[in-house]
């Protein structure tokens, strides 16, 4: 660090510079030398904690730049990528910057591709990441013009909000300008969409703070803010009856991998990008009746296999020879989602998503076993928190449950009284003495 500087006079106020670790610090404006001297001890006790900034450092860098230099390190390694670089480009847009473009990574044969320094998993390169130069304007498809007008007036103001934040000194950002970001894309923007924007400025900061060693903000300021609240859980579930009319509506589908791999998606509560992008038939063990993937959304796990799931595969094996390192299923997402929606309109089935077989399977074996130790292996979630927005068992599911017991139990001769959910107790009287 420099020699300390000295507080001097500046227009009748005081003032003071000093450089540290490279960083240029300036106050100014205050009434006393003493004031002057406080105000630059806090600007450098931080700095001295935390070493020597990388890079700029936060009092030279805007926030738009330094997320095009975090967009560059980190997005090769993030397998949601696709998405968060959307996010990351509309400030390097407000910002006049060059914006950042994905290309899946090939990698050469024998090499071995490692993290960028600072992150803390070790995990493969997914993506190629490129700049590409600023547009004056954007281009808009034909026909989409009114509506694009249309959304650009409805966003204007956390447009400006944004833009201000993307020009503005990373060191200068505090809770506020952000909260004024979030507020105004309240009511505008879904909550989920608004609460994606605020993480990424919050994963921003703390990188800045853990691994660039930048002092300033001191502590983050897109932490502790007023958000909407997130409701977007979904129990949507498909009914036997459903199930029975979409398979007679697959049997019509041109694509004959659809049928084995929308059974294959219900027997294992596999996301749908695990079979079309992770999983390989090496990664088969027929004789576990496992699949072993070695990377999945929340990295390797083991996939138990039904008896209907291994017979799906037994069919997308005879309709592909399989090659050890080729994927299991050998179409897009887009292929099969268009599918799907196909089958569901033949079969006059209404609001049932593709991901809603994942819910599907996991409620299915809720019911079944009523494990959810047992539910958890078959999702591969890490919390139980997680597993519980999968398992949508409703009222409806119960009395079924309660029925059968009353059946099963009628058909074996056992007394009908002791069926149910509670033991059953004698609450009458006493009798006299």
């Amino acid at each position: 660090m420099a020699k300390p500087a000295k507080p001097y006079e500046e227009a009748g106020k005081w003032s003071m510079r000093r450089r540290v670790f490279g960083q240029d610090l300036y106050v100014c404006g205050k009434k006393t030398k003493s004031e002057a001297e406080r105000a630059m001890k806090a600007l450098v006790e931080p700095l001295a904690q935390r070493g020597k900034p990388k890079g700029l450092g936060p009092f030279k860098t805007t926030v738009a730049q330094a997320l095009q230099d975090m967009g560059v390190e980190r997005l090769p390694f993030l397998k949601g990528a696709q998405q968060e670089v959307r996010r990351i480009n509309r400030y390097l847009r407000a910002a006049g910057l060059a914006t950042l473009a994905l290309k899946k990574h090939v990698p050469e044969a024998g090499a071995q591709d490692q993290p960028a320094s600072g992150e803390t998993e070790k995990k493969h390169k997914l993506f190629d990441v490129e700049l590409e130069p600023p547009q004056a304007e954007r281009r808009i498809p034909q026909g989409l013009g009114a509506h694009r007008a249309a959304q650009a007036k409805e966003s204007l103001l956390a447009d400006t909000e944004r833009e201000g934040l993307a020009r503005m000194c990373v060191a200068d950002v505090q809770a506020y300008h952000v909260q004024e970001l979030m507020d105004q894309l309240r009511g505008r923007r879904k909550a989920a969409t608004v609460q994606l924007e605020r993480a990424l400025l919050r994963g921003f900061f703390n990188h800045a703070h853990k691994v660039w060693c930048w002092s300033h903000p001191v502590s983050n300021p897109a932490v502790g803010l007023k958000m909407p609240k997130v409701d977007n859980n979904r129990e949507r579930v498909m009914s036997e009856d459903e199930q029975r009319r979409l398979d007679e509506a697959i049997q019509d589908c041109r694509n004959h991998l659809v049928g084995p791999t929308l059974t294959l998606l219900t027997e294992t509560a596999m996301r749908s990008s695990e079979p079309l992008e992770y999983a390989r038939w090496k990664d088969v063990d027929w004789q576990q009746c496992i699949l072993r993937l070695p990377d999945s959304k929340n990295d390797r796990r083991d996939v138990p296999l039904s008896p209907k799931a291994i017979e799906a595969l037994q069919q997308l094996a005879e309709l592909n020879p399989p090659q050890p390192e080729e994927r299991i299923v050998q179409m897009s997402y887009e292929a099969l989602a268009a599918a799907w929606r196909r089958a569901c309109d033949r079969a006059g089935i209404t609001d049932l998503h593709l991901h809603d077989l994942r819910h599907t399977s996991a409620t299915r074996m809720a019911l079944k076993t009523g494990n959810v130790f047992i539910v958890k292996a078959l999702t591969g979630h890490k919390t139980m928190s997680q597993v519980e927005r999968y398992v949508n068992v409703k009222a409806a599911d119960v009395v079924k449950v309660m029925h059968a017991q009353k059946e099963a139990a009628a058909s074996t001769g056992e007394p009908v009284d002791t069926v149910g959910n509670l033991v059953r107790g004698d609450f009458g009287k006493r009798r006299a003495a």
